[in-house]
């Protein structure tokens, strides 16, 4: 998300790409609720001269995201999210991965747009189809 909204950023190029030919097509934009909370965290403590100031930060997201659906979790789905993540051995960062996961799950959503492809493995192999934004 850092990458659509931040002309700097090296893949926004292939971020932006992909978003406005899948919004072309008339596909549904489901956004993780949890993914605009850590896309405003890191917009707002990026190292200068990049760091954005809160509101303009929340003038990207509302811009470029607030269009879509967003998706958010229950209490139970997290209870269930942590004790899975638990069992399944994900620490770290790994865990926001497994919550966005979650969420395109609960969503029905039909890919899954990253540069972190590894990531949403297990996605894949539920059927959801994870898209890494090409170069042209």
């Amino acid at each position: 998300m850092v990458a659509a909204v931040c002309a700097w950023h090296e893949h926004h190029d292939r971020a932006t790409r992909e978003i406005d030919q899948r919004l072309r097509r008339d596909e549904n934009m489901l956004v993780a609720g949890p993914a605009l909370v850590e896309t405003y965290a890191v917009l707002t403590r990026l190292p200068p001269p990049h760091r954005l100031s809160p509101m303009d930060a929340l003038a990207l997201l509302e811009a470029n995201f607030m269009r879509g659906k967003v998706i958010t979790l229950t209490a139970n789905s997290y209870r269930t999210l942590l004790r899975r993540a638990a069992d399944d051995g994900i620490a770290g960062g790994h865990t926001y991965d497994a919550v966005i996961a979650q969420c395109a799950l609960k969503a029905k959503a039909g890919a899954l747009l990253t540069f972190n492809e590894g990531h949403f493995r297990s996605l894949a192999e539920r059927g959801m189809e994870i898209v890494v934004p090409r170069q042209e």
